[in-house]
């Protein structure tokens, strides 16, 4: 009997070898993940690729059957589904880097593989349908309840769209959908929502009190982290980013603001964050004793970026460099409260003795080259050293969320003198998220009644209290870092009755004004207006002189660039300052604009031009403030400037449109009063 050829349609050859040639591509071209990548390995380190503030853990991404438990890897995905996974993943992550790691991607392979297995069939994604699809998500329900299956059917679907697009699977639905319901996260009462994200009252009162108390370095340290975070609505991750000089010094003498150079997130722009002036010298105390107690760190961090293959050494120790070192030293440079700490160190890390070394009495000592021991040390030096924050591009040495390593951890060994860590979220989280953290420590809770704050209730705290006190929308998305106010309602933890009785307030409010008699002045003639010489407004460094009351203004926003601006010397003693403020921070953007045209942003080019107009017009107008030869009470008007008004840019923008070009008035401005004569 003859032997059986199966019939193989042209479509899944062709999906087949580019399949084949895919993984390929992915393994051997791409160096996402480093050059050096173990491709063929089940885990792959992933740590140098992503930097998430306040977290120091490794990034592994795993490549197995079921998600790692209790240390073991377990088994590994079966090839070709595992290459195939790696190369989607590796592809996915050099088109368009993502914050995190994709081990939400890794999940939604495992369900499909789980379909694959239960089905009997080969797990391989050139093999994938709507079927398998389907069932991989019907795994997923059955397993675990809730919108995990929705999960991973949002995950499969741009899985599917690729393999569809780039034909790499014959039979990939053209629009694959997951079908299921998505359940409403949210099922608590307003008041469950409310108690659960706001602080207790215990808390709010422990919090000051831990802030007085505290006195071993982690407890000042993580007191005086959450005393910054009730000073204004913060996220923590934003700390971790703060420079450690991020105090603003007030511009003049009595100036009682108090600002902080804050950094952003969550796409938000690094900014500058307003203390309330009630909080000012807490937020001031609480940076003072972050500032002393992350200072050797800091000192630390500074000689490792400038001797980058040199040990640190403390002052007491710096007469061992060089020389082979016993256990007890080994303790001694790094910190350990015991000498045979040193001597343990050094066998975990597989460092050789030196042999032959033996005491008087004929017993084995234990020393270690020092060398060894350097690089042993330097090999702890923290992920990305030197850059503390990619996004901000801070250097360790600068920052303020830097400590010596082990500094959190118990007294057993003792911290580090020679190595610093970043303070991370699982720091804070342990010192007040536990029943046995900081206030248990300082006596503050007991284990019958825990007290525990968690860092996310300040923010929602002090947003309802800004909600409270009559702040708007755009007002409390800005003091919280928002880019949109909307973001502000799940923060409003407000009652029923408060947001009723501000209503009523506004209603009043509105009611009050709307009663208020208004008297109508009877108008004047033009030369009794310009008799009493009243301007239109005020501005930052002058007054505006345009007649409103005979047309609108056409020079809107602009006033440094109109004729109608006026200055009067010696009239405002900031004035000079404000100027010199003004020519500062338009330099300053100029800088950035002339960056953003190098990399040939679209618009770049007329915002370099508007800068250095706006520059320009500032140094005329510094040139005259400051000129001795000009007497005070001088009225100061700058000549025209080449901005458009209103009116002109509209007739620009016309003849751009248009092709026309308006007949010219005899002020030399086009105008539209010569009939069809420019038609």
């Amino acid at each position: 009997m003859a032997d059986v050829i199966p019939f193989v349609p042209k479509a899944h050859l062709a999906a087949l070898a580019n399949m084949e040639e895919f993984v390929r591509f992915c393994r051997e071209e791409l160096t996402v993940f480093g050059a050096d990548l173990e491709f063929t390995s089940s885990s792959w380190n992933v740590t140098k690729s992503y930097h998430i503030r306040g977290k120091s853990h490794k990034h592994i991404l795993n490549f197995t059957m079921n998600a790692p438990r209790r240390g073991q890897l377990g088994a590994a995905m079966p090839e070709p589904f595992a290459g195939q996974v790696k190369a989607y993943i590796r592809y996915q992550v050099g088109r368009g880097p993502a914050k995190a790691p994709p081990q939400n991607e890794i999940l939604a392979f495992r369900a499909l593989l789980a379909a694959f297995l239960d089905k009997a069939v080969a797990p391989d994604l050139g093999s994938v349908d709507a079927h398998l699809l389907d069932h991989a998500v019907q795994l997923a329900a059955a397993r675990r309840p809730g919108n995990h299956a929705a999960s991973i059917g949002v995950l499969l679907t741009p899985i599917s769209q690729f393999l569809r697009e780039n034909n790499l699977a014959a039979n990939a639905p053209i629009d694959w959908k997951h079908g299921q319901e998505w359940e409403l996260y949210n099922k608590r009462s307003r008041d469950e929502r409310r108690a659960a994200l706001m602080p207790s009252d215990e808390a709010l009162q422990a919090l000051p009190r831990s802030f007085r108390k505290a006195t071993e370095p982690r407890d000042v340290i993580a007191t005086s982290v959450m005393a910054l975070l009730a000073c204004a609505p913060s996220r923590i991750n934003e700390l971790f980013a703060l420079h450690h000089d991020c105090e603003i010094k007030p511009l003049t003498d009595g100036d009682e603001g108090y600002m902080l150079r804050w950094a952003g997130s969550k796409g938000h722009h690094d900014f500058v964050k307003g203390i309330p002036a009630v909080m000012a010298d807490v937020a001031r105390e609480a940076l003072a004793r972050l500032k002393k107690h992350t200072a050797e760190a800091r000192r630390i961090a500074a000689w490792y970026e400038h001797h980058p293959d040199r040990l640190y050494l403390p002052d007491d120790c710096v007469h061992l460099r060089g020389k082979d070192l016993s256990g007890a030293d080994i303790a001694r440079i790094i910190g350990f409260n015991e000498a045979a700490n040193g001597r343990d160190w050094a066998i975990d890390r597989k460092l050789k003795p030196i042999e032959g070394m033996r005491s008087s009495g004929g017993r084995r000592i234990f020393a270690f080259r020092f060398s060894d021991v350097e690089s042993a040390i330097l090999s702890e030096l923290p992920h990305g050293f030197p850059i503390f924050d990619k996004q901000t591009g801070l250097r360790y040495s600068e920052a303020l969320m830097l400590v010596r390593r082990q500094e959190f951890a118990d007294r057993g060994r003792g911290r580090w003198r020679c190595m610093v860590a970043p303070v991370s979220y699982g720091n804070i989280m342990h010192s007040f998220h536990r029943p046995d953290g900081v206030f248990a420590r300082l006596g503050l809770s007991t284990p019958e009644h825990p007290i525990v704050l968690k860092t996310h209730q300040l923010r929602h705290w002090l947003n309802t209290l800004a909600q409270r006190g009559g702040l708007t929308e755009a007002e409390t998305a800005a003091w919280s870092g928002r880019l949109d106010p909307r973001q502000n309602e799940p923060y409003d933890h407000r009652t029923p009755e408060e947001m009723l009785q501000a209503m009523r307030r506004r209603d009043k409010e509105v009611a009050t004004i709307k009663g208020t008699a208004v008297s109508v002045n009877p108008p004047v003639a033009r030369n009794e207006a310009a008799a009493r010489a009243v301007h239109g407004h005020a501005t930052d460094i002058g007054f505006c002189g345009h007649d409103f009351a005979s047309s609108p203004c056409m020079m809107f926003m602009q006033c440094l660039h109109c004729t109608k601006h006026t200055c009067v010397k010696g009239h405002d003693p900031r004035h000079l300052e404000r100027v010199e403020l003004g020519l500062e921070r338009a330099r300053q953007s100029l800088v950035e604009a002339e960056v953003a045209l190098a990399k040939e942003y679209e618009g770049a080019d007329d915002w370099v031009r508007a800068h250095r107009e706006t520059i320009e017009r500032l140094e005329q107008l510094h040139g005259i403030l400051s000129d001795p030869t000009v007497p005070d009470g001088s009225v100061i008007r700058l000549a025209k400037s080449g901005r458009y008004s209103l009116v002109e840019q509209a007739m620009r923008d016309n003849e751009v449109v248009t092709g026309v070009l308006l007949p010219r008035n005899v002020d030399g401005m086009r105008g539209i009063g010569a009939g069809t004569a420019g038609a």
